[in-house]
């Protein structure tokens, strides 16, 4: 388990496009603590679920199934931001 956590860290963190979503923590209850590691793992999959080795060629897309991973895991989006 760490060292999917580890590899995931090194793919996602070589992108030069970083999405996060804006996500009401309170809201997500037990599960805010674990938001971070929620986020790592969620990207770790989506670039994988999509075919992409570390630049997603749909921004737009990425963002759905991402928002929709986090959610999943009981977090509550509430609006995405871009960092490039």
């Amino acid at each position: 388990m760490r060292n999917i956590i580890i590899i995931s860290a090194l793919l996602v963190g070589g992108c030069s496009y970083s999405y996060y979503p804006v996500v009401d923590l309170r809201a997500s209850g037990d599960k805010a603590q674990l938001y971070d590691r929620d986020v790592m793992e969620c990207k770790s999959l989506t670039l994988r679920a999509n075919g992409w080795s570390s630049e997603p060629r749909f921004k737009g897309a990425y963002q759905r199934v991402l928002d929709e991973c986090i959610k999943g895991r009981g977090h509550s989006v509430i609006k995405s931001t871009l960092w490039f």
